[in-house]
């Protein structure tokens, strides 16, 4: 089967590097795979060598980079006053038209919704044979709840954009159960979405240490042994909640009870607003910002524990997955399939007789629309375990028996029956 696996953008993001993982694992199966990005100038080469080193990767290349570049800014100047229009789209379109024909594509799988909406288009209007895969990340929603809330990020025109996607879409993984919300009739007309093949597939991930590892232990960052470690690994945007987190850090920092411990924490994320929080915490030899690394599993057995305190429409956040396969136990705001992520159990929804039922982590309340996550919550949850050392440990053993789930041979061996399913549906 030759498969086209689109993203928007090949740079550090959930969507992003399981598009990676999956055209790889997909190439390693025996199938023919290109990955296609609309933004070839944005594509991070390290990522994409390191995750997908076999799968050559299709960008539209302008005449002028300097026209395009222009193009892109117009674009997304267009986008903010409200205008969905698109110097671009036309030259996309063409290209994509050619790559889909060249490579006689018999599947596209598409991971974000600016991706599956132009592969929608091009599909609908030549291709009435290619089914059109789509995985749903969590983005859909958000732009929904975007738009509902008239905010700065609302794409202009969604609903109707969103319905005409959805009605060339053939097969859709969802990752959680709140991906489903746009398909309902009071988001999309049945009539839109009743063909649409729909199956439950969480996100493989074959982890591996790199040969930089050695650069982030605890001697080799300056922090003690004995010391009680937290952080994060996620987007440098704020909404991933990096500012409730060095809240939780102050604060466990200064609690009496934890006197005997150092308590550090351990920033990987790179972005102008990491920078901004960097500079407040320049002074603090304990506050640890690696910036990008382009391995985060490598930096997760450093620590005690993992965090994601996100604001955001998550649904199988990447850096969960990262933190169980080190054996981490996990604090996280309480979205999408956190939950789920962080019971052990080897057979979704079905767990073995034998396997516990505690989970390898703690859910805080997910914050309201426009605020961020409670630190006072946050911080309560690390200091159970910062001061239970048995609790600890049994929720690192745990962890390890949580990302059993996230088998890669597993979550292939899904999307092919869903391609081949999605196929036929064509067909007829």
């Amino acid at each position: 089967m030759n498969i086209l696996v689109a993203v928007e953008e090949l740079r550090f993001g959930g969507a992003q590097t399981f598009a990676l993982r999956l055209a790889q694992a997909l190439r390693e199966a025996g199938h023919g795979v290109w990955l296609y990005t609309m933004y070839g100038n944005l594509t991070e080469t390290e990522l994409v060598r390191r995750l997908a080193p076999d799968v050559p990767v299709l960008a539209y290349e302008p005449s002028s980079t300097g026209l395009d570049a222009f193009a892109q800014r117009a674009d997304g100047w267009l986008e903010r006053h409200g205008q969905h229009r698109s110097l671009r789209r036309r030259a996309l379109r063409a290209h994509l038209s050619r790559m889909l024909r060249q490579h006689r594509i018999d599947v596209v799988s598409s991971n974000t919704f600016k991706s599956d909406e132009l592969m929608a288009e091009v599909l609908a209007a030549g291709f009435p044979k290619v089914p059109l895969v789509v995985t749903m990340h969590g983005d859909y929603e958000q732009f929904w709840a975007f738009y509902q809330a008239a905010g700065a990020y609302a794409l202009p025109e969604y609903p109707a954009r969103l319905a005409r996607t959805l009605a060339r879409v053939t097969g859709m993984a969802y990752l959680a159960d709140q991906n489903l919300r746009v398909l309902e009739p009071a988001v999309v007309p049945l009539a839109h979405t009743a063909h649409i093949q729909r199956q439950r597939i969480y996100n493989g991930m074959e982890g591996r240490f790199s040969a930089d590892a050695g650069m982030y232990t605890r001697a080799a960052l300056g922090i003690e042994p004995e010391a009680f470690v937290v952080g994060m690994v996620a987007r440098g945007v704020a909404e991933k909640g990096w500012e409730p987190l060095l809240q939780a850090f102050d604060l466990l920092s200064n609690d009496p009870a934890l006197a005997r411990w150092p308590v550090h924490v351990v920033i990987v994320g790179s972005s102008p607003f990491i920078e901004e929080l960097r500079a407040r915490y320049a002074t603090n030899s304990r506050a640890h910002f690696l910036g990008f690394v382009n391995n985060p599993v490598d930096v997760v057995p450093t620590l005690d524990v993992g965090v994601l305190a996100s604001s955001l429409k998550e649904s199988l956040p990447n850096s969960i997955a990262e933190y169980l396969f080190a054996g981490r136990p996990v604090v996280s705001t309480d979205i999408g399939e956190i939950g789920n992520m962080l019971r052990p159990e080897l057979n979704l929804g079905h767990p073995a007789a034998d396997e516990p039922t505690e989970s390898a982590g703690f859910l805080i309340d997910f914050p309201p629309a426009g605020q961020q996550a409670d630190p006072q919550q946050l911080y309560a949850a690390l200091r159970r375990y910062a001061t239970d050392a048995d609790l600890l440990q049994r929720h690192q053993e745990l962890a390890l028996l949580a990302f059993r789930k996230f088998s890669m041979s597993r979550c292939v061996a899904a999307y092919e029956a869903l391609y081949e399913t999605s196929q036929k549906a064509l067909i007829g």
